[in-house]
Parts: C-alpha cells; structure tokens; sequence
C-alpha cells in the first residue's frame, strides 16, 4: 500500500541477536577472537587518548599498521582493519559523550546573551519558508542588527578548540582531562565482518546458513543460524557469557509516523514511586517504584547468600579442596543469576513503555527533566543507595525516546534545579514539599509530582534559567523572584521567615537579595 503525501515515516534501527546453532570450527573462531583483540588494545593505546581526538575513523587502520602488520600476528588483513575501524568508531562515541559534558561547561562559563535572544527572535520572526542561501542571508541580516558580544565571541572560540585542539586553552583543557579518560580494551570474545566477509544462505524458512572468513585463504567457517532472514551489512560473532556464540545484527523498521506536528506541550517529571506524572494530571507506570524493589531486595538477600556460601567454600578449602571447588562450581555461576536479572529488567522495561504507548497517542512536545549530569558526593544509606542506583533513568528516557519516534513528537530539555521546590502559580520558593504533598504558603496542599511537572513545563519558556545553567545561579533567580512576590503582597523574607512560607536554608541569601532589590 502506497503512502499519502502527508503520512511522514522514519527508520528505525535496532540489533538483533541471533543464537548459533553449529559451527563447523569452534577452535578456529576462538584464534580469530584471540587475534582481533590485538588491533584493538593497540587502537586503543594509540588513539585513545589525546591523540585521536576528532580523528576520522577511516584513517586509524594506517597509523596503527605502522606500529604492527597484520602478517605479524597471522591475521588476515581486512579482519585487522575491521577491527582497527570498530575500535576507532567506540573511541569516537566515547569523545562524544565527553563533549556533551564539555558543552554544559562553556554554556555555564558564557551563558546565553539577552544580544543573542533578541538576534533568535528576530530570525525566527523573519525566516519564514526561506531556505538554503534565503535563509543565510536572513542570519546573517541578524548578525549585522545584532553584533556578538564578547561573551559570545568567547564562547564560540571554546567550541572550535572543542573540535579542534582542546588544550590551547588552559580552561578548556582542565575541563577535557577531567571529562575524557584514557581508555583501554580488553574484549577478546567478538569478531567484526563487512558484508564481504561472509556469504549468507537460507537452509528453509526457520534457519540461514553463513559462511565466514577464516585464518586460511578460500575455506570458510560455516555457522548455521535460527533465522528467518538473509542477514546484511556489518555484524558481530560474539562469544557471550554463557560460552555459546551469537551473531549482532543491525536492522532497520520504517515506522509510519501521524500526520501533523506537535501543538501541545506536555511536562513530564520522572518519579521512583511512579514512572512519570504528566503537566495534565496523568500517572505512567503507576507501581514501578514496588517492582524496583522488589527486583533490588531480591538481588541484596541472593547477594548476601552467595557471600556465606563463598565464605563457607573459603574456610573448607584447606581440608576439603575438593568440596570447595564444587561449591565454587555449582553454587556460585552465574547463569540462573543473569537470566533472571535480564528476565526482571525485560518486565521494567515493558511495564514502562506499554503505559507510555496507552498515555501518549499523539505528536506533543515532551518537556522533561536534564538529568544527564551524574550526582556526586551525596552520602546515603546502603539501602538508600541501592535503590537509587537500580532507579532506571536511563531506561526511562530511553522509553521516552523510543514514544516520541513511534508517535512524532519532540523532545525539549529543561534545567532540573528546583522544579519540585517552586510554586508553579506564583514562580516563587514559598511552600515546602513533604513526602507526595506540596504545601503553598497558603495551605493549600497539591500533588507534589505534579506541580513539578507544571513547572517543567513552564521551564521550557523561561528565558532566564536556561538549560545548562548552575543551581547556585537558578537558586538566585527564583530568590529574586521570591524577593519581588513578597514586595508585592505586602510582606518582607523576614516575614516570610516567621510565617513558615520560606525555608530557613534560604535565608542569609533572600536577605542580601531584599537588601539589593529595595536599594
């Protein structure tokens, strides 16, 4: 069926894994995993660093086969630079993740302009359907109305060092060295093959036969698969956990998308007793907060069994030897351990994203939280810790991504800082949150996840707190803001104060704030 013009579609690609149900040489792939590693520690060695940073990825096989030939190892070449080319492509993600962080720094040091804003406007006023060199010279109109300052002129300066040399700057390169870390490789149970180095052929409608290049030129490694489908493009032989081999595979999905664009904002605030609570009063995933702990008391009472038996097995093992390696063999794997780990992330998972399908239908835009940057220094309980740690935050973002390609919609981040402190109908920090019940100064109670997700949504056009901006800096803001509420109503912080509507933590700033704005 053919689709309307207006019907928009996506790709959508994901992995699959494919179980291996014979090889014709086990020996052989276990050489050729052994061998591959050996490109890799040295891509790694060489270009993990400083050294490949923003380095094309095709250009790695040259500068590490002048260090080693592949004849050296008895490594066929196209294996060797498949190796060298995979390795490259995970440092290069790996210098990506650290320019994200890199990013936040500099848009901290040199935030966004009030120049600047007025230039956007103005663009986004005038662009109208222009395109191409219209649209170019419609930015560069704004650039002559709207000169950069020299906050911007700095910040831009950064992000070409970024991409370039990141250590002309000293600033920029304190930051590089303590957000990118040296890596290093020590995987020697997978094996990379473009689509020239195998040859894949169907058996019958349950199961594909690949053959695979080897050590020795023109005999090939013939592994059968449980597959319904010709595999294509690049894949992975892999030795997983549990000794058995597997085959990663890319494929791609066309999701048709509906029809229109997002007219509706949707705040979205990410919870441990719930997955999400929306900006309209709606609950997602209702529960998760009782299944995740479930799953993390399950794991820390295994855990604590496991480590009694292994003292148990460490005690007897000078006069029982033989007893304590049967312990250590039989009691300890890991095998029913990991699939029932896999087996209760799998519910999470599912569990999260079938609320999500029934909750979002439409194309919106999702508004959530930032909550990329890591928390550091907080002290908590061991059972605290526990939970926290298992809280999924990555998983729910990725539910989210994955809805938001299903449904068409967008996703917008905001600043985190005090979305679940403030008042979402004055803007201001009076209230106090306790437990699910957000108390106003007033005494009204509301649903604390609620109101917070009022305020994400009401974030997202909040030009003064933007999105990469300090908490010290965001407290301040809403201070101020705070400080001129209480003028208007008649009251001062002091009052404020001896009300109960002010929590005392705020109180030598709020002061020097209302000293500021009355002066």
């Amino acid at each position: 069926m053919a689709l309307s013009k207006k019907q928009r579609q996506t790709e959508y690609t994901y992995t699959q894994v494919v179980p291996v149900v014979f090889c014709s040489d086990s020996s052989q792939v276990d050489r050729i995993m052994h061998l591959c590693g050996i490109p890799r520690s040295l891509t790694y060695n060489k270009l993990g660093s400083l050294q490949g940073w923003g380095l094309d990825w095709k250009k790695a096989d040259s500068i590490v086969r002048a260090i080693i030939k592949p004849e050296r190892v008895n490594l066929p070449s196209k294996l060797w630079e498949w190796s060298v080319n995979d390795t490259m492509k995970a440092i290069s993600a790996q210098q990506s993740a650290a320019k994200v962080f890199l990013i936040q720094e500099i848009w901290r040091k040199y935030p966004i302009t009030s120049n600047t804003l007025q230039r956007l406007k103005w663009v986004e006023e005038n662009k109208g359907k222009k395109k191409g060199d219209e649209l170019k010279a419609v930015k560069q109109k704004g650039l002559e109305l709207f000169p950069p300052c020299s906050v911007e002129i700095a910040r831009n300066r950064l992000f070409e060092l970024l991409n370039t040399d990141p250590t002309q700057d000293n600033w920029l390169h304190r930051k590089f060295r303590a957000r990118y870390q040296r890596g290093h490789t020590f995987v020697r149970n997978q094996i990379v093959y473009q689509s020239q180095g195998y040859v894949c052929k169907r058996i019958n409608r349950h199961s594909v036969e690949l053959q695979i290049q080897g050590l020795e030129r023109g005999k090939r490694i013939i592994l059968k698969l449980r597959c319904r489908y010709i595999i294509k493009g690049q894949i992975r032989v892999i030795l997983n956990e549990l000794g058995s081999l597997e085959v990663h595979c890319t494929r791609s999905l066309w999701l048709i998308l509906p029809s229109g664009k997002p007219t509706q904002k949707l705040g979205i605030d990410k919870g441990y007793t719930e997955g999400f609570y929306t900006s309209e009063g709606k609950t997602i995933a209702p529960g998760l907060g009782k299944l995740m702990t479930e799953k993390t008391e399950r794991i820390a009472k295994t855990n604590r069994n496991r480590y009694r038996i292994r003292a148990f097995g460490e005690s007897i093992a000078p006069q029982d030897p033989q007893k304590a390696s049967r312990i250590l063999k039989n009691n300890l794997g890991y095998k029913v351990k990991s699939r029932k780990l896999k087996r209760e992330k799998e519910t999470i998972k599912n569990f999260i994203r079938s609320d999500l399908r029934r909750n979002i239908t439409t194309p919106v835009d999702i508004i959530c939280e930032d909550l990329t940057q890591p928390i550091q220094g907080k002290q908590q309980a061991k059972r605290i810790n526990r939970k926290l740690n298992s809280w999924m935050k990555g998983e729910l973002q990725a539910s989210l991504e994955k809805i938001s390609v299903e449904t068409g919609s967008t996703r917008s981040f905001v600043n985190p800082a005090y979305t679940s402190q403030v008042d979402h109908l004055t803007g201001t920090l009076l209230g106090s949150r306790k437990g699910d019940r957000f108390i106003r100064y007033t005494g009204d109670v509301i649903q604390a996840d609620w109101n917070a997700s009022i305020n994400i949504c009401i974030r997202a056009t909040d030009n003064n707190i933007t999105r990469y901006m300090k908490s010290g800096d965001v407290e301040s803001e809403l201070l101020t803001r705070t400080v001129g509420y209480l003028a208007s109503i008649g009251k001062s912080v002091t009052d404020a104060l001896n009300l109960g509507w002010l929590k005392p933590k705020f109180k030598a700033k709020a002061l020097k704030l209302e000293e500021k704005y009355h002066s």
